[in-house]
């Protein structure tokens, strides 16, 4: 498994992606120890059982429930765990030293298209062959979990240092990954133009890095926000500090050094049980493209400001109608369609 991880690692993942294959991978050798099994000698039916397991909130290949119970995970993460095990069985079937072949016995060939409907070029790709996963969960369509403004300013309202306040209305404004925030450097930010430019310089010493080679792009943001910034390189960014990363440590033995991922986790721990709010620093990102799309945004634009590397991910993931909006819609048009009786049996339509 270290081979495989340092085979992802070289070939440019990501270091949240390189987090969430250590994660997967064990949680199923979790299960492969539960069993009794050892990696190289199992088929399809272990793989099902897998599945199951983790769906099983006992985690515990011997204990079910009698009553019906909730899953422990959506389906969409144990998809993302399967093809993760999925993805490390491809890599032994390239290595020399091993012959099993169970991410093919995974998958089945099929004709026609991937889509669920006939799109313009179906005519073209039907008798085409493409391979489908044979164990995969159904995913109900959801929307990205946003936030009321009323919260972000409570959560805000929580934090105890001017630092903390400055970082959540900094990914609130501008929308970026909690990753390319503790990236941003002094030079980063264009006070004149209120600009931020996220750059890509590769892993730093906070293991802060850029996600994708869409990602560097230039952030417009407010004069609040600059001030904001100011004020807070006036306050923290002393002449002891000998770092360009623009968030830094306030105390401990590592005072003045670049901000980490750990210590993120442990400030939105602090104010979710502050405030009763359950967030996480995604969130905050979502919540502005949403609202960016509420406010009209075109998708292509949205899709600049995220930093998608794809205009479907922008679609699929921000550009769904709320029940709320449809029934904003419905109470400017009920007016407009309304039916006026003049008496009994006569109807006037406006």
């Amino acid at each position: 498994m270290i081979k495989f991880l340092k085979f992802k690692d070289n070939s440019g993942s990501a270091r949240e992606t390189l987090r969430a294959y250590c994660h997967h991978l064990k949680l199923y050798f979790e299960f492969l120890e539960q069993k009794g099994l050892l990696y190289y000698d199992l088929g399809i039916d272990e793989m099902a059982e897998f599945m199951r397991w983790l769906q099983n909130p006992h985690a515990n290949v011997k204990v079910f429930s009698i009553s019906p119970r909730a899953p422990m995970r959506k389906p969409s993460t144990i998809n993302t765990i399967m093809t993760a095990v999925e993805v490390f069985y491809d890599y032994l079937n390239r290595h020399v030293d091993y012959s099993i072949k169970l991410s093919d016995r995974l998958k089945r060939q099929m004709m026609g298209s991937r889509r669920g409907f006939k799109d313009f070029l179906y005519h073209i790709n039907k008798d085409k062959l493409f391979n489908k996963k044979i164990l995969k969960l159904k995913v109900a369509k959801s929307r990205p979990k946003t936030l009321p403004k009323k919260d972000i300013a409570l959560m805000i309202e929580a934090c105890t240092n001017f630092r903390d306040e400055f970082l959540l209305y900094l990914l609130w404004e501008s929308g970026m990954r909690i990753g390319e925030a503790l990236a941003l450097w002094l030079e980063d930010f264009e006070i004149d133009g209120r600009r931020i430019h996220i750059r890509d310089r590769g892993e730093l010493s906070n293991l802060a890095e850029i996600k994708t080679v869409c990602s560097p792009r230039t952030l417009d943001v407010s004069a609040d926000l600059m001030n904001m910034y100011l004020d807070y390189i006036t306050e923290f960014h002393m002449d002891e500090v000998d770092t360009n990363h623009v968030f830094i440590k306030m105390s401990g033995e590592n005072r003045y050094q670049p901000l980490e991922y750990g210590d993120i986790t442990s400030l939105f721990k602090r104010l979710c049980t502050k405030t009763g709010i359950q967030v996480h620093p995604h969130m905050f990102r979502h919540t502005h493209l949403d609202s960016l799309r509420r406010l009209g945004w075109a998708p292509e634009l949205v899709q600049k400001r995220a930093g998608h590397a794809n205009y479907q991910t922008t679609v699929q993931e921000y550009y769904h109608v709320t029940d709320e909006e449809v029934r904003e819609a419905w109470e400017k048009t009920e007016a407009r369609i309304r039916i006026n009786k003049t008496k009994r049996g006569a109807t006037q339509i406006d």
